[in-house]
């Protein structure tokens, strides 16, 4: 039976947070996959390899900060490293974006306003504007890419639960990345998501598709992951 770690801090009260094992458990019996999800604590969670190995997908869930930002840096580095499937959403993606500066761009000092308000390199930063609660059309920029391939298209909708979100004047060391394949946008040209070329599935979405539970839009998302942790393609 394949295995999924979620990783952040549970919070029963949260509606991104419960939706994920919801979600993972639809899609899951929808295509009739042995899957098992298993929720761990960012501040609990063991980042050795000989841990990590033991599961085939990983999902990094809103809510930040998180106890334990460090291992979760880790966990993503290890997922990204290694090509095993892994989504991120909300701070998830925040985090995808403070692993992949430090480490691919050599940003070292890259972290997040919300973890440290002196940070050298702010690649997340407080929004202008809060997306709290709120919704936006967006748009898939590269046409070959898993993204563009699952949701059927190039524009989907977003909804968001955050404050935070990514640093526009990082845009270009972003965009003229090799690495990078896609990048999700609003209309305006906000950065809200991005794929990586050369990996099953890794994605990171500041917008949360598992509040599109059972929808048609970004929700297209979660069963694209549930697909690849399985083994089935996009």
């Amino acid at each position: 039976m394949k295995k999924i770690a979620i990783i952040g801090d549970y919070n029963q009260n949260e509606e991104s947070h419960y939706l994920i094992m919801e979600s993972i458990k639809e899609v899951a019996e929808e295509i009739q996959g042995e899957l098992e999800a298993q929720w761990i604590m960012s501040d609990a969670l063991d980042v050795s390899e000989e841990h990590l190995k033991l599961f085939d997908g990983f999902w990094f869930s809103p809510g930040s900060p998180y106890k334990d930002a460090k291992n979760v840096l880790a966990a993503i580095q290890y997922a990204r490293k290694n090509r095993v499937p892994a989504l991120g959403t909300c701070a998830g993606f925040q985090h995808r974006v403070i692993e992949f500066a430090r480490n691919v761009l050599g940003l070292y000092s890259a972290d997040s306003e919300e973890n440290d308000t002196e940070c050298a390199d702010a690649v997340i930063a407080k929004l202008s504007c809060t997306l709290m609660n709120k919704k936006e059309q967006l748009e898939i920029l590269e046409s070959n890419s898993i993204l563009a391939r699952t949701v059927g298209g190039d524009e989907l909708i977003g909804e968001y639960r955050c404050n935070y979100g990514f640093n526009e004047a990082y845009r270009s060391a972003f965009q003229n990345s090799d690495v990078i394949t896609a990048i999700v946008e609003t209309k305006n040209g906000y950065f809200r998501g991005f794929e990586l070329k050369e990996h099953p599935f890794f994605i990171g979405t500041l917008f949360i598709p598992q509040l599109d539970f059972r929808g048609d839009s970004s929700y297209r998302i979660i069963r694209s992951f549930v697909k690849s942790v399985l083994g089935m393609g996009d």
